[in-house]
Protein backbone atom coordinates (compact mmCIF):
# COMPACT_ATOMS: atom_id res chain seq x y z
CA UNK A 1 0.00 0.00 0.00
CA UNK A 2 2.65 2.39 1.06
CA UNK A 3 4.50 1.87 -2.10
CA UNK A 4 1.22 2.30 -4.28
CA UNK A 5 1.00 5.45 -2.31
CA UNK A 6 4.87 6.37 -2.78
CA UNK A 7 3.86 5.90 -6.65
CA UNK A 8 0.73 8.17 -7.02
CA UNK A 9 2.99 11.05 -4.95
CA UNK A 10 5.90 10.73 -7.64
CA UNK A 11 3.52 10.51 -10.51
CA UNK A 12 1.50 13.70 -8.93
CA UNK A 13 4.74 15.55 -8.60
CA UNK A 14 6.03 14.95 -11.99
CA UNK A 15 2.51 16.09 -13.80
CA UNK A 16 2.56 19.47 -11.48
CA UNK A 17 6.20 19.95 -12.18
CA UNK A 18 5.19 19.37 -16.24
CA UNK A 19 2.04 21.81 -15.63
CA UNK A 20 4.86 24.48 -14.28
CA UNK A 21 7.08 23.81 -16.84
CA UNK A 22 4.56 24.87 -19.87
CA UNK A 23 2.56 27.27 -18.01
CA UNK A 24 6.27 28.89 -17.42
CA UNK A 25 6.77 28.54 -21.23
CA UNK A 26 3.48 30.01 -22.37
CA UNK A 27 4.60 32.41 -19.99
CA UNK A 28 7.65 33.40 -22.13
CA UNK A 29 6.08 33.31 -25.15
CA UNK A 30 3.67 35.55 -24.25
CA UNK A 31 6.20 38.18 -22.88
CA UNK A 32 8.45 37.61 -25.83
CA UNK A 33 5.62 38.92 -28.07
CA UNK A 34 4.44 41.43 -25.82
CA UNK A 35 8.10 42.65 -25.86
CA UNK A 36 8.39 42.48 -29.88
CA UNK A 37 4.71 43.69 -30.68
CA UNK A 38 4.18 46.13 -27.88
CA UNK A 39 7.16 47.49 -26.15
CA UNK A 40 6.28 51.01 -26.99
CA UNK A 41 3.20 50.75 -25.04
CA UNK A 42 3.60 51.32 -21.15
CA UNK A 43 0.50 48.76 -20.18
CA UNK A 44 1.71 45.84 -22.68
CA UNK A 45 5.68 46.31 -20.30
CA UNK A 46 3.73 46.28 -17.18
CA UNK A 47 1.76 43.29 -17.90
CA UNK A 48 4.93 41.59 -18.92
CA UNK A 49 6.53 42.28 -15.95
CA UNK A 50 3.38 40.48 -14.06
CA UNK A 51 2.96 37.78 -16.20
CA UNK A 52 6.84 37.31 -15.39
CA UNK A 53 5.79 37.77 -11.04
CA UNK A 54 3.07 35.19 -11.65
CA UNK A 55 5.92 32.89 -13.49
CA UNK A 56 8.46 33.62 -9.95
CA UNK A 57 5.84 32.36 -7.73
CA UNK A 58 5.08 29.28 -9.28
CA UNK A 59 9.03 28.17 -10.18
CA UNK A 60 10.21 29.90 -6.48
CA UNK A 61 9.47 26.39 -4.74
CA UNK A 62 11.73 24.52 -7.06
CA UNK A 63 14.86 26.40 -6.13
CA UNK A 64 14.55 27.04 -2.10
CA UNK A 65 17.71 25.79 -1.36
CA UNK A 66 19.43 27.84 -4.39
CA UNK A 67 19.12 31.07 -2.04
CA UNK A 68 20.66 34.18 -4.89
CA UNK A 69 17.71 32.48 -6.72
CA UNK A 70 15.17 32.08 -4.34
CA UNK A 71 15.98 35.83 -3.45
CA UNK A 72 15.67 37.36 -7.11
CA UNK A 73 12.49 35.37 -7.70
CA UNK A 74 11.07 35.80 -4.35
CA UNK A 75 11.33 39.76 -4.93
CA UNK A 76 9.94 39.59 -8.28
CA UNK A 77 6.84 37.16 -7.20
CA UNK A 78 6.24 39.68 -4.39
CA UNK A 79 5.79 42.29 -6.50
CA UNK A 80 2.41 41.11 -8.31
CA UNK A 81 -0.36 43.19 -6.33
CA UNK A 82 1.41 46.17 -7.15
CA UNK A 83 2.19 45.09 -10.99
CA UNK A 84 -1.58 44.46 -11.31
CA UNK A 85 -2.64 47.70 -9.93
CA UNK A 86 -0.40 49.36 -12.27
CA UNK A 87 -1.60 47.52 -15.07
CA UNK A 88 -5.22 47.78 -13.79
CA UNK A 89 -4.70 51.74 -13.67
CA UNK A 90 -3.00 52.22 -17.20
CA UNK A 91 -5.44 50.24 -18.99
CA UNK A 92 -8.51 50.78 -17.59
CA UNK A 93 -8.54 54.37 -16.15
CA UNK A 94 -10.45 56.15 -19.38
CA UNK A 95 -10.36 59.89 -19.70
CA UNK A 96 -8.32 60.00 -15.87
CA UNK A 97 -4.45 60.24 -17.26
CA UNK A 98 -5.19 57.55 -18.96
CA UNK A 99 -1.67 55.23 -19.29
CA UNK A 100 -0.22 57.37 -17.04
CA UNK A 101 1.28 55.93 -13.33
CA UNK A 102 1.09 58.24 -10.09
CA UNK A 103 3.66 58.08 -7.07
CA UNK A 104 1.12 55.56 -4.82
CA UNK A 105 2.20 53.14 -7.72
CA UNK A 106 5.90 53.15 -7.31
CA UNK A 107 5.08 53.78 -3.33
CA UNK A 108 3.35 50.38 -3.88
CA UNK A 109 6.01 49.01 -5.75
CA UNK A 110 8.88 49.98 -3.72
CA UNK A 111 7.25 48.81 -0.09
CA UNK A 112 6.51 44.83 -2.05
CA UNK A 113 9.70 44.60 -3.20
CA UNK A 114 11.05 46.21 0.10
CA UNK A 115 8.94 43.55 2.19
CA UNK A 116 9.81 40.48 -0.48
CA UNK A 117 13.31 41.14 0.32
CA UNK A 118 13.14 40.90 4.01
CA UNK A 119 10.64 37.71 3.71
CA UNK A 120 13.33 36.10 1.56
CA UNK A 121 15.93 36.63 4.30
CA UNK A 122 13.56 34.86 6.86
CA UNK A 123 12.31 31.36 7.72
CA UNK A 124 9.16 30.43 7.78
CA UNK A 125 9.16 30.07 11.55
CA UNK A 126 10.22 33.17 11.91
CA UNK A 127 8.00 34.95 9.63
CA UNK A 128 4.91 33.33 11.14
CA UNK A 129 3.12 35.70 13.48
CA UNK A 130 5.54 38.89 13.62
CA UNK A 131 4.15 41.93 12.99
CA UNK A 132 5.87 42.83 9.55
CA UNK A 133 4.10 39.43 8.26
CA UNK A 134 0.72 40.96 8.74
CA UNK A 135 1.75 44.45 7.54
CA UNK A 136 3.20 42.18 4.47
CA UNK A 137 -0.74 40.88 4.13
CA UNK A 138 -2.50 43.72 5.35
CA UNK A 139 -0.16 46.01 1.99
CA UNK A 140 -0.26 43.42 -0.58
CA UNK A 141 -4.26 43.07 -0.04
CA UNK A 142 -5.23 46.57 0.21
CA UNK A 143 -2.97 47.04 -2.80
CA UNK A 144 -5.02 44.26 -4.92
CA UNK A 145 -7.79 45.83 -3.75
CA UNK A 146 -6.77 49.49 -5.50
CA UNK A 147 -6.15 47.19 -8.57
CA UNK A 148 -9.43 45.95 -8.76
CA UNK A 149 -10.98 48.89 -8.06
CA UNK A 150 -9.26 50.45 -11.30
CA UNK A 151 -10.71 47.30 -13.16
CA UNK A 152 -14.34 47.72 -12.14
CA UNK A 153 -14.05 51.03 -12.44
CA UNK A 154 -16.49 52.60 -15.63
CA UNK A 155 -17.33 49.35 -16.68
CA UNK A 156 -21.13 50.09 -17.20
CA UNK A 157 -19.89 52.91 -19.77
CA UNK A 158 -16.94 51.22 -21.45
CA UNK A 159 -18.23 49.81 -24.50
CA UNK A 160 -14.90 48.36 -26.12
CA UNK A 161 -16.00 44.27 -26.05
CA UNK A 162 -12.44 43.08 -25.71
CA UNK A 163 -11.70 45.95 -23.00
CA UNK A 164 -15.15 44.45 -21.60
CA UNK A 165 -13.49 40.81 -21.51
CA UNK A 166 -9.94 41.82 -20.13
CA UNK A 167 -12.10 43.56 -17.13
CA UNK A 168 -14.50 40.19 -16.49
CA UNK A 169 -11.37 38.02 -16.83
CA UNK A 170 -8.79 39.89 -14.89
CA UNK A 171 -10.97 40.31 -12.03
CA UNK A 172 -11.73 36.71 -11.68
CA UNK A 173 -8.12 35.36 -12.55
CA UNK A 174 -5.71 37.62 -11.26
CA UNK A 175 -7.47 40.18 -8.95
CA UNK A 176 -9.30 37.46 -6.92
CA UNK A 177 -6.46 34.85 -7.18
CA UNK A 178 -4.23 37.73 -5.33
CA UNK A 179 -6.26 37.82 -2.64
CA UNK A 180 -7.04 33.96 -2.26
CA UNK A 181 -3.12 33.88 -1.82
CA UNK A 182 -3.13 36.51 0.72
CA UNK A 183 -6.08 34.54 2.75
CA UNK A 184 -4.21 31.59 2.85
CA UNK A 185 -0.93 33.28 4.19
CA UNK A 186 -3.31 34.72 6.63
CA UNK A 187 -4.93 31.21 7.83
CA UNK A 188 -1.78 29.26 7.11
CA UNK A 189 1.49 31.10 7.66
CA UNK A 190 4.01 32.24 4.79
CA UNK A 191 4.50 29.31 2.20
CA UNK A 192 3.28 26.87 4.31
CA UNK A 193 0.28 25.86 2.05
CA UNK A 194 -1.09 22.39 2.41
CA UNK A 195 -0.59 20.07 -0.48
CA UNK A 196 -3.79 20.23 -2.03
CA UNK A 197 -3.45 24.66 -2.11
CA UNK A 198 -0.08 24.20 -3.44
CA UNK A 199 -1.40 22.44 -6.50
CA UNK A 200 -4.32 24.22 -6.81
CA UNK A 201 -2.03 27.45 -6.99
CA UNK A 202 -0.27 25.62 -9.73
CA UNK A 203 -3.34 24.77 -11.72
CA UNK A 204 -4.67 28.08 -11.63
CA UNK A 205 -1.62 29.89 -12.38
CA UNK A 206 -1.12 27.37 -15.17
CA UNK A 207 -4.62 27.76 -16.62
CA UNK A 208 -4.26 31.49 -16.41
CA UNK A 209 -1.12 31.64 -18.19
CA UNK A 210 -1.81 29.44 -20.50
CA UNK A 211 -4.99 30.72 -21.35
CA UNK A 212 -3.85 33.97 -22.16
CA UNK A 213 -1.44 32.48 -24.34
CA UNK A 214 -3.69 31.17 -26.28
CA UNK A 215 -5.74 34.58 -26.34
CA UNK A 216 -2.82 36.92 -27.35
CA UNK A 217 -0.42 34.27 -29.49
CA UNK A 218 -3.23 32.63 -31.60
CA UNK A 219 -6.76 33.94 -31.06
CA UNK A 220 -6.57 37.54 -30.78
CA UNK A 221 -3.31 38.64 -31.18
CA UNK A 222 -4.23 42.16 -31.29
CA UNK A 223 -6.45 42.28 -28.32
CA UNK A 224 -4.41 44.64 -25.93
CA UNK A 225 -3.94 46.91 -28.67
CA UNK A 226 -7.14 47.30 -29.22
CA UNK A 227 -7.94 47.76 -25.82
CA UNK A 228 -5.99 50.25 -25.40
CA UNK A 229 -6.17 52.31 -28.63
CA UNK A 230 -8.16 55.19 -27.92
CA UNK A 231 -9.07 57.02 -31.77
CA UNK A 232 -10.79 60.08 -31.80
CA UNK A 233 -14.17 59.73 -30.27
CA UNK A 234 -16.04 61.66 -32.87
CA UNK A 235 -14.16 60.13 -35.81
CA UNK A 236 -15.47 57.08 -37.66
CA UNK A 237 -12.43 54.81 -38.57
CA UNK A 238 -12.33 54.41 -42.53
CA UNK A 239 -12.59 50.40 -42.33
CA UNK A 240 -15.80 50.71 -40.25
CA UNK A 241 -18.35 48.61 -41.87
CA UNK A 242 -21.22 49.81 -43.32
CA UNK A 243 -24.04 49.53 -41.27
CA UNK A 244 -26.63 46.50 -41.85
CA UNK A 245 -30.61 47.52 -42.24
CA UNK A 246 -31.28 46.51 -38.58
CA UNK A 247 -28.16 48.77 -37.65
CA UNK A 248 -29.23 51.76 -40.08
CA UNK A 249 -33.03 51.30 -37.91
CA UNK A 250 -31.59 51.44 -34.60
CA UNK A 251 -28.95 54.16 -35.22
CA UNK A 252 -31.96 56.11 -36.52
CA UNK A 253 -33.84 55.54 -33.08
CA UNK A 254 -30.68 56.41 -31.53
CA UNK A 255 -30.27 59.71 -33.23
CA UNK A 256 -34.04 60.74 -32.63
CA UNK A 257 -33.52 60.04 -28.86
CA UNK A 258 -30.47 62.42 -28.79
CA UNK A 259 -31.25 65.03 -31.47
CA UNK A 260 -35.10 65.31 -30.81
CA UNK A 261 -36.17 63.81 -27.75
CA UNK A 262 -32.79 65.66 -25.92
CA UNK A 263 -32.80 61.98 -24.50
CA UNK A 264 -28.68 62.89 -22.91
CA UNK A 265 -30.56 65.78 -20.41
CA UNK A 266 -31.84 62.75 -17.69
CA UNK A 267 -29.41 63.20 -15.20
CA UNK A 268 -27.96 59.37 -14.21
CA UNK A 269 -28.46 58.13 -17.66
CA UNK A 270 -26.98 54.50 -17.94
CA UNK A 271 -27.04 52.81 -21.67
CA UNK A 272 -28.77 50.26 -19.89
CA UNK A 273 -31.66 52.50 -19.48
CA UNK A 274 -31.37 53.93 -22.64
CA UNK A 275 -31.02 50.77 -24.25
CA UNK A 276 -34.67 50.15 -22.39
CA UNK A 277 -35.95 53.36 -24.00
CA UNK A 278 -34.97 52.60 -27.22
CA UNK A 279 -35.91 48.67 -27.11
CA UNK A 280 -32.79 47.70 -28.25
CA UNK A 281 -30.20 44.98 -26.60
CA UNK A 282 -27.54 46.46 -24.44
CA UNK A 283 -25.30 44.82 -25.68
CA UNK A 284 -26.37 45.70 -29.59
CA UNK A 285 -26.56 49.57 -28.73
CA UNK A 286 -22.61 49.14 -26.84
CA UNK A 287 -22.01 47.76 -30.46
CA UNK A 288 -23.37 50.25 -32.57
CA UNK A 289 -22.04 53.55 -30.62
CA UNK A 290 -18.54 51.62 -30.66
CA UNK A 291 -18.38 50.61 -34.12
CA UNK A 292 -20.59 52.99 -36.05
CA UNK A 293 -20.31 56.27 -34.27
CA UNK A 294 -16.63 55.82 -32.95
CA UNK A 295 -17.02 56.24 -29.42
CA UNK A 296 -15.31 53.62 -26.46
CA UNK A 297 -16.61 54.99 -23.98
CA UNK A 298 -20.39 55.81 -22.95
CA UNK A 299 -19.89 58.90 -21.09
CA UNK A 300 -17.58 60.43 -23.58
CA UNK A 301 -21.09 59.94 -26.47
CA UNK A 302 -23.10 61.45 -23.60
CA UNK A 303 -20.72 64.36 -23.04
CA UNK A 304 -20.60 65.25 -26.53
CA UNK A 305 -24.24 66.33 -26.67
CA UNK A 306 -24.54 67.28 -23.04
CA UNK A 307 -21.34 70.01 -23.52
CA UNK A 308 -22.79 71.35 -26.90
CA UNK A 309 -26.10 71.62 -25.41
CA UNK A 310 -24.60 73.74 -22.62
CA UNK A 311 -21.95 75.96 -24.27
CA UNK A 312 -25.32 77.08 -26.67
CA UNK A 313 -27.06 78.18 -23.55
CA UNK A 314 -24.15 79.78 -21.95
CA UNK A 315 -23.36 81.68 -25.31
CA UNK A 316 -26.92 82.37 -25.49
CA UNK A 317 -27.45 86.47 -24.28
CA UNK A 318 -31.36 85.39 -23.19
CA UNK A 319 -30.09 83.15 -20.64
CA UNK A 320 -27.37 85.41 -19.27
CA UNK A 321 -28.96 85.17 -15.33
CA UNK A 322 -29.32 81.86 -15.78
CA UNK A 323 -26.59 80.03 -13.06
CA UNK A 324 -24.21 77.68 -14.45
CA UNK A 325 -25.37 74.77 -12.35
CA UNK A 326 -28.88 74.80 -13.20
CA UNK A 327 -27.54 74.69 -17.22
CA UNK A 328 -25.43 72.03 -15.89
CA UNK A 329 -28.28 70.17 -14.25
CA UNK A 330 -30.52 70.68 -16.98
CA UNK A 331 -27.68 69.78 -19.30
CA UNK A 332 -28.33 66.54 -17.77
CA UNK A 333 -25.55 66.59 -14.78
CA UNK A 334 -25.74 65.63 -11.46
CA UNK A 335 -23.12 67.65 -10.08
CA UNK A 336 -21.10 71.05 -11.11
CA UNK A 337 -17.87 69.05 -10.49
CA UNK A 338 -18.55 66.42 -13.52
CA UNK A 339 -20.18 69.14 -15.39
CA UNK A 340 -16.57 71.69 -15.20
CA UNK A 341 -14.51 68.48 -15.46
CA UNK A 342 -15.94 67.33 -18.33
CA UNK A 343 -16.94 70.82 -20.29
CA UNK A 344 -13.17 72.14 -19.56
CA UNK A 345 -11.89 68.49 -21.33
CA UNK A 346 -13.80 69.33 -24.57
CA UNK A 347 -13.82 73.03 -24.41
CA UNK A 348 -10.38 73.77 -23.31
CA UNK A 349 -11.80 76.16 -20.66
CA UNK A 350 -13.90 76.41 -17.62
CA UNK A 351 -17.99 77.41 -18.06
CA UNK A 352 -17.53 80.88 -16.37
CA UNK A 353 -14.63 81.05 -19.35
CA UNK A 354 -16.58 80.35 -21.98
CA UNK A 355 -19.36 82.10 -20.78
CA UNK A 356 -17.23 85.25 -20.80
CA UNK A 357 -15.61 84.52 -24.06
CA UNK A 358 -18.95 84.26 -25.66
CA UNK A 359 -19.49 88.31 -25.87
CA UNK A 360 -21.69 88.40 -22.62
CA UNK A 361 -18.37 89.69 -20.46
CA UNK A 362 -19.57 93.26 -20.28
CA UNK A 363 -23.59 92.51 -19.60
CA UNK A 364 -24.16 94.05 -15.78
CA UNK A 365 -26.92 90.56 -15.47
CA UNK A 366 -23.55 88.23 -16.05
CA UNK A 367 -24.26 84.91 -13.63
CA UNK A 368 -20.89 83.26 -12.71
CA UNK A 369 -22.39 80.52 -10.00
Amino acid sequence: MATVLDSLSFIMQNFFLILTGMAFGAILLVVCKLMFDYRQLLTARILSLLLLSAGCYMVQPLVEHIFFLRLLLGIVAMASPALFWMFASTLFRMNESNQNLHLGHYLALGVCVILGTYQCFQSAAELDGSIIHLVSLVVTGTITIFGLLDVLRNWQSDLVECRRFLRLSLSVTCGAFLLFIVVNEFIYGHGEFPAFLNYLNIIVISMFAMSYGYIILVSNSNILMESIHESTPELIKEDTPKPSLADSQWLDKLTNAMEQEFYYRQVDLTIKSLSEHLIIPEHQLRRLINQHLGYRNFNDYLNRYRVRDAAQRLSDPKLVRIPILTIAIESGYASLTTFNKAFKTLKTMTPSEFRRMSGLADSPELTDF
